[in-house]
């Protein structure tokens, strides 16, 4: 199992995503996501290859958290680091900044 480090990135994008929520959802919908969350780390970190290789760039996988919003990852020999709860709704070219 590797160890899971959440990048300043991840932890704002995923933050991001909860006011998102919390503004035009109920709380169900909060926890939904929350729960869904915990479980794409857990299934991350004992499988880094579940997600897929990412098209914006090769070193980066992607995992679907819920329908709109992908976690996208970087794996190394000991860690897999948390990049970002990206919104598929967001600019394609603000991701391929993200990921390079």
């Amino acid at each position: 199992m590797y160890t899971v480090v959440w990048t300043e990135t991840a932890e704002k994008s995923y933050e991001n995503n909860l006011q998102y929520l919390s503004e035009y959802w109920s709380t169900r919908e909060i926890r939904n996501f929350m729960d869904k969350v915990d479980e794409a780390v857990m299934n991350i970190s004992l499988n880094s290859l579940i997600g897929s290789v990412s098209e914006e760039n090769y070193n980066y996988r992607k995992y679907l958290v819920v329908p709109q919003i992908y976690l996208y990852y970087r794996v190394t020999s000991d860690r897999i680091y948390l990049v970002s709860f990206w919104n598929n709704f967001q600019d394609p070219d603000k991701l391929q900044k993200l990921l390079t």
